[in-house]
């Protein structure tokens, strides 16, 4: 009797639970039923748009694999095709060009493209593929105000219910894109303002400005410049160059005002 007793204690030792999915192993199976999908979804990819009041205007894409994100393949873009706020139309162009590429580069689409928006986000992502006469992937839009589902195909709006893995995936997914257009947004704003303390340098006109920045690529970079090197832009002369590496020390150290650069000095803007 003590025997048993002694095998069955060291069975029990080695007992284990057995082992649950992991969410992210169940989500992508149960958002490819939802969505009747011929397959659970590996790969999504999402897109969205950011703006403030029309400017700044850029988008990204951001790439999930296996229900997490892959950040290697994360992309963010700048409007090219237009100027102005117009989402669909940037929509269209973005999408246009990630699919144009991965076309060119003969590389596989995701198996499912969601877009941050209702039915007319979707239709102009769709508008992007029959520009390029390619077949879209599996396509939806995820509409925030009731996290709605629209369809591609016509098919009528689907609204899972909120503790759905499958939604709450397509949730972290446009959630995902949409700090990650936040933050380059962002990122071009903060560089905007800063080369906008070039405006307080009286008579340096557009022509050096652009000049400048398109020298040394960033007003960081501008900042760490000699006078000697400034020099070597095409319009400085050794004064001007002088001045300007003056008035971006004091910037640097807060005192920022109007300087006012002796014009004789002053080359015409070429």
């Amino acid at each position: 009797m003590l025997a048993l007793e002694e095998t069955l204690a060291k069975t029990r030792r080695f007992e284990r639970a057995p082992s649950l999915p992991r969410p992210d192993e169940v989500a992508p199976r149960l958002l490819g039923e939802a969505l009747q999908l011929r397959a659970p979804p590996t790969h999504l990819e999402c897109f969205d748009i950011s703006h403030i009041s029309g400017t700044f205007v850029v988008a990204s894409m951001v790439h999930f694999s296996a229900g997490r994100p892959d950040k290697g393949q994360y992309r963010r873009y700048q409007i090219k095709s237009f100027v102005g706020n117009d989402d669909f139309r940037a929509m269209t162009e973005v999408v246009g060009r990630r699919y144009r590429r991965l076309a060119d580069e003969k590389k596989p689409f995701p198996d499912l493209v969601v877009i941050d928006g209702g039915q007319g986000q979707v239709g102009a992502a769709l508008k992007a593929f029959a520009a390029l006469e390619l077949t879209p992937p599996p396509l939806i839009g995820l509409a925030k105000e009731h996290e709605t589902i629209i369809f591609a195909d016509n098919r009528p709006p689907l609204n899972l219910p909120l503790n759905h893995p499958g939604l709450q995936l397509l949730q972290r997914l446009r959630d995902e894109a949409h700090r990650f257009a936040n933050t380059y947004n962002a990122d071009l704003r903060s560089k905007k303002i800063r080369e906008s303390i070039l405006d307080d340098f009286a008579g340096l006109g557009p022509v050096r400005r652009f000049a400048l920045l398109e020298h040394f690529g960033s007003i960081d970079k501008l900042r760490a410049a000699s006078a000697a090197e400034i020099q070597d832009i095409p319009g400085f002369g050794p004064k001007l160059a002088r001045e300007l590496r003056e008035f971006l020390t004091r910037s640097e150290n807060g005192g920022v005002g109007k300087t006012r650069p002796t014009t004789s000095n002053l080359r015409p803007e070429m």
